[in-house]
């Protein structure tokens, strides 16, 4: 999701291949045997399979919306909050949206507390959002969209309880605006899974 969003913001055109996790197709493989998305190959055959390196080389592409300004002037703040929500955020949020799926053998504890612990992490970023629409200021941040989708899907586990009774009123706000944003909306739109000799797809201009 974070990956589109720069592609589109920094107005590049790729050919875009939608597929499904549970029928990766070889050609994925091939090029990257993680077998996660996302992928982007480049003219040149480098591969791209980390979404924080294609949002950086969007951004070093055609930074049409000063993206890289606002993670630059504020590096270490974004490097560090990043940080913790690729980790320990998303620690806590797979073991509350698919609790049932790991081994309480395993120092996996119950969905709420998971939920719980996730929500410590959700107050820094309810301190930041005081009186702005976005974490640095009145438009969307490199930190922004880099989280925003973790947050999105903290709210999807359960839904009702993000909206009527999580205690950050600025982060229901802003996440809310996300996911009214007119990018965001643009970029959700379903494509079927691509297939051997389908027609080329193109994302990131239209």
């Amino acid at each position: 999701m974070r990956a589109r969003i720069f592609i589109r913001l920094c107005e590049i055109e790729v050919e875009l291949r939608e597929v499904l996790l549970k029928d990766i197709p070889e050609e994925m493989i091939n090029i990257s045997p993680k077998a996660t998305v996302p992928v982007l190959q480049l003219n040149d055959g480098t591969v791209l399979d980390e979404s924080l390196d294609i949002m950086n080389w969007a951004i070093d592409k055609n930074d049409k919306c000063n993206l890289k300004k606002s993670k630059l002037e504020n590096i270490e703040i974004s490097n560090e909050i990043i940080n913790i929500f690729d980790g320990e955020f998303k620690y806590h949020l797979d073991r509350y949206k698919y609790n049932s799926r790991y081994d309480k053998n395993e120092g996996v504890q119950t969905k709420e507390k998971h939920r719980d612990e996730a929500l410590k992490i959700l107050q820094i970023i309810e301190s930041k959002l005081n009186n702005k629409d976005w974490i640095f200021g009145n438009s969307p941040s490199f930190l922004d969209i880099a989280i925003l989708p973790f947050v999105r899907q903290f709210r999807i586990a359960d839904i009702a309880w993000f909206d009527k009774s999580m205690p950050y009123k600025n982060v229901h706000a802003w996440l809310m605006r996300f996911i009214d944003w007119n990018t965001f909306n643009k970029i959700m739109i379903k494509n079927k899974p691509w297939k051997k000799n389908d027609k080329p797809t193109y994302f990131g201009l239209n």
